[in-house]
């Protein structure tokens, strides 16, 4: 008899350490990842902050390559943008990034940039359906405002 009542109270203190183990850690995570997501809500840059998709091309040739032509038509200089592209058919955002560092561009200016998106770590991507740009100002070195643009595009 005393052996069953042993074994009830070690299967209750496991479940008491597994359970106490689970809330530090659950804590401990939460805290870690709270570090990596910021909380603060980053406002819409205003009109006269823009940039557009000038046009893309598929680089004849060359399979996997993505010409991408970006043109500031703000009165601001843009100190970055992130580029995304989509490989389904119909997609409304861009989810793939192949550029997050792009150079800023002062207003009227257009650049021209090269992408092989067959490249992309991860998941191999063979088509591009979509290519969203989201353009950043900075501002004490925190992003101050943002901003998208999007183009639905045939690319493989």
């Amino acid at each position: 008899m005393s052996g069953i009542k042993k074994r009830g109270l070690s299967n209750l203190v496991a479940y008491v350490l597994l359970i106490t183990i689970t809330i530090s850690l659950s804590v401990f995570v939460y805290g870690w990842l709270k570090t990596y997501v910021s909380g603060e809500e980053v406002e819409t840059c205003p009109s006269n902050v823009n940039i557009i998709i000038s046009g893309y091309e598929c680089v004849s040739g060359v399979s996997g390559n993505l010409s991408v032509k970006l043109k500031n038509k703000g009165l601001f200089n843009v100190d970055g943008y992130v580029l995304r592209v989509h490989d389904r058919l119909d997609a409304e955002f861009g989810f793939f990034v192949l550029d997050n560092t792009g150079a800023a561009i002062a207003p009227g200016d257009e650049i021209n940039i090269t992408y092989n998106f067959t490249d992309y770590p991860g998941e191999p991507l063979t088509d591009v359906t979509f290519i969203e740009v989201q353009l950043f100002i900075l501002e004490d070195g925190r992003v101050a405002c943002e901003t998208h643009a999007s183009q639905k595009a045939v690319c493989s």
